[in-house]
């Protein structure tokens, strides 16, 4: 991790690079999180460190784990399961409504081509940290042009935790094709007004990536 420039709210600088760190393997699940380690690899007091941590934990992204102290929480099998299942109707509902939404009519094509054309642009280069990003600025698009605020919102809580897993089993480079294929497939339906397949592909592809983590997560 890079040190972080000196500023005013150093609790929060503490916490997004913590965050970062988790979000991105830098920090691997289980990895033992020390406040004065933690501070010293920053460039910063213990104090904005012990808040930042605090934040985490409510996250669910920091442990405790008794005399073993703090840790970088486990990939938690059936927490993402329920986690897939909820984004699932949220997906789906998300590209029905975008499909529909006439103010973006003009845009929407352009704006998940562009994402899709970074991701298979990531997958060429076998650039995980990109394709996982890419994949990730997908589906919050499909959010941003169903025209209802309320769906990213209901989704914030659960991205880093998709975010953690999704490296795990991106690093199969088997389904690397399928995401793109399936967004392609998505970004048709939707380009073309036709909700109600828009959706069904839309909650299908997160099914099967539900599964695809269950899977991978209980088989190691």
């Amino acid at each position: 991790m890079k040190q972080i420039a000196v500023k005013q709210d150093l609790t929060m600088e503490a916490h997004g690079a913590i965050r970062a760190a988790i979000l991105s393997g830098e920090l691997p699940p289980l990895t033992p999180i020390g406040q004065e380690e933690m501070a010293e690899r920053l460039g910063v007091s213990r104090q904005p460190v012990s808040r930042a941590l605090v934040l985490l934990k409510r996250e669910g992204l920091i442990v405790e784990r008794g005399r073993k102290g703090q840790m970088v929480a486990p990939l938690d099998a059936d927490r993402l399961r329920d986690l897939y299942q909820v984004r699932s109707a949220l997906d789906r509902l998300a590209a029905r409504l975008a499909a529909l939404n006439p103010d973006t009519a003009d845009t929407r094509g352009d704006v998940l081509n562009a994402i899709i054309a970074d991701g298979e642009a990531a997958t060429a280069k076998g650039d995980l940290a990109a394709l996982v990003e890419a994949d990730v600025a997908f589906h919050r698009a499909l959010y941003d042009l169903s025209g209802n605020p309320e769906i990213a919102s209901t989704a914030e809580g659960a991205w880093p935790h998709m975010v953690r897993a999704m490296r795990v089993v991106l690093e199969d480079a088997s389904r690397h094709d399928t995401i793109w294929s399936d967004h392609r497939a998505i970004t048709a339906a939707v380009i073309s007004g036709d909700a109600d397949r828009a959706g069904d592909l839309a909650a299908r592809h997160v099914d099967a990536a539900g599964a695809a983590t269950y899977r991978r997560l209980t088989e190691t």
